[in-house]
């Protein structure tokens, strides 16, 4: 991954979208199938307004969304760099921005979990290469980096314990994919777990 990652490398390009000729009852049945809270507004293409289920309460079922959606839509591009995305979501307070082309046409939706994840997978490689030059420093060795699948069932953990907070934390970043890789040590015939919560 880049340095600078950047909003097309982790925006969710297929997106649940409404017409402004939908109504508030089927921005409802939408919200219902899909779990969603908002949705880009799109006409032929183009993204022209947002509407949040805040902006569904106390709207009659039959109101189309062109009388209730939003029309200043912030938006991200996708050659955006993420670290410019982290700022316009912490700043506007809004928890996904749709992805335009430079025609306005929607090409994707970039959330606030993304950001995350950019930032959790641009970090996760200088742990590696800091504990490889720890290691080589305080061992006299030369270590070698590679990225490759293991099998759980031969890992040996560092940690005697695992706790309970641990385990749930381990799969609210399972389900939200915030989890990073793990750090394994192979040595003779062992492979040491020694970062990603052992």
């Amino acid at each position: 991954m880049t340095d600078h990652p950047k909003v097309k490398n982790y925006m969710t390009t297929e997106v649940d979208t409404v017409s402004p000729e939908n109504t508030v009852k089927d921005v409802i049945e939408i919200i219902r199938r899909t779990g969603h809270d908002g949705f880009p507004v799109v006409e032929n293409g183009k993204v022209t307004g947002y509407v949040s289920a805040s902006g569904l309460l106390e709207k009659a079922l039959g109101e189309k969304v062109s009388g209730i959606m939003s029309r200043d839509v912030l938006v991200a591009d996708t050659e955006m760099e993420m670290s410019d995305v982290a700022r316009v979501i912490f700043r506007s307070g809004k928890s996904k921005l749709p992805v335009v082309d430079t025609s306005g046409h929607l090409r994707g939706i970039i959330t606030n979990s993304d950001v995350i994840r950019s930032h959790i997978e641009r970090t996760s490689p200088q742990k590696v290469w800091t504990l490889k030059k720890t290691l080589e420093a305080i061992h006299n060795i030369h270590v070698d980096v590679i990225r490759e699948s293991v099998n759980i069932d031969e890992l040996v953990p560092t940690q005697p314990k695992v706790y309970a907070d641990e385990l749930d934390g381990r799969i609210y970043e399972l389900k939200k994919g915030l989890a990073e890789p793990i750090v394994v040590i192979r040595k003779t015939n062992k492979l040491i777990l020694v970062d990603g919560h052992h």
